[in-house]
């Protein structure tokens, strides 16, 4: 099973896209606009992962975003960049500890 589909296999995991740091679509499951959303968390997680080096936090590798109505996970892997559309947003505990198991598996 790959990352894309180990992720998307998630309860409360609506879609889930693949791509890269410079916002390459690489893959999805279950979203016809895969390639924007790669595109947009590419910034995103670049942007953050700047962030997070300027506090001084080290290297990081989930970021969490939630709103009103949906949430979004971002899992940064060695080549990749999973983002997560999660709904409703109060699944992103448990959608988060359940990414935090299978990167345990991963590494």
């Amino acid at each position: 099973m790959t990352d894309l589909e180990t992720v998307a296999g998630i309860a409360g995991v609506d879609a889930a896209v693949l791509g890269d740091l410079e916002g390459t679509f690489l893959g999805a499951m279950r979203t016809s606009d895969g390639e924007t959303i790669a595109a947009e968390m590419g910034f995103v997680g670049s942007t953050l992962l700047e962030v997070g080096e300027l506090l001084g936090l080290g290297a990081l590798c989930t970021f969490s975003l939630a709103g009103r109505a949906n949430a979004c996970l971002l899992v940064v892997r060695p080549q990749s960049l999973i983002t997560a559309l999660i709904a409703p947003p109060q699944s992103l505990g448990p959608v988060e500890r359940a990414v935090d198991t299978a990167f345990q598996e991963w590494t």
